[in-house]
């Protein structure tokens, strides 16, 4: 009886995480947040799937942002950002990008988008 109560245990959890991956992998191909704070992004890298979309979020107090991409096949321009503004980029083109701040030269943001 033990036997069975352990292999029926492990089946069930064997579901519970099945559902949870599915769930987990639905989702990962979202929205990801991407912190602007301390003249830096969190994170420094992502990699992305074609289509995902990514919300540069300030979080500073009183520090402006300028998140931009100049790339061959598209632009991007969030403009000044204030602390606490947010700007959404959905990624259509693969490739590999950069997000830089026209106001602190040294953040940069690497997108490797298959």
């Amino acid at each position: 009886m033990h036997a069975y109560r352990t292999a029926m245990s492990v089946l069930a959890l064997t579901t519970a995480l099945a559902a949870v991956g599915a769930a987990h992998a639905e989702l990962s191909s979202a929205i990801r947040i991407v912190l602007q704070k301390g003249r830096h992004y969190d994170p420094t890298d992502l990699f992305l799937r074609r289509g995902d979309t990514i919300t540069l979020v300030n979080g500073d107090d009183s520090t402006i942002h300028h998140a931009f991409i100049e790339a061959d096949r598209f632009a991007f321009d969030a403009g000044d950002q204030e602390p606490g503004n947010r700007a959404t980029l959905t990624l259509k083109e693969p490739g590999n990008f950069i997000i830089q701040c026209g106001i602190h030269p040294k953040m940069k943001l690497t997108l490797h988008v298959q």
